[in-house]
């Protein structure tokens, strides 16, 4: 390998390291959504999701019976 295939290589994995990784440490928030402080807005929709989800489930089920 040479130095420009570790350049784009250790940069390739910093970038998905801190924009794509889910951090369990930070509530499986990306590093960079923690720096721009937006770990509330993400747990907020992820909760309307479930809340959306145990819905449907309920109506599934209602439907089933």
């Amino acid at each position: 390998m040479s130095l420009d295939d570790a350049r784009r290589l250790v940069s390739g994995y910093v970038d998905h390291y801190n924009n794509v990784r889910l951090n369990s440490a930070t509530g499986y928030i990306t590093p960079k959504d923690m720096l721009a402080g937006r770990q509330q807005e993400i747990h907020a929709e992820r909760d309307r999701k479930l809340e959306a989800a145990r819905k449907q489930r309920q109506i599934r089920g209602e439907q089933a019976a």
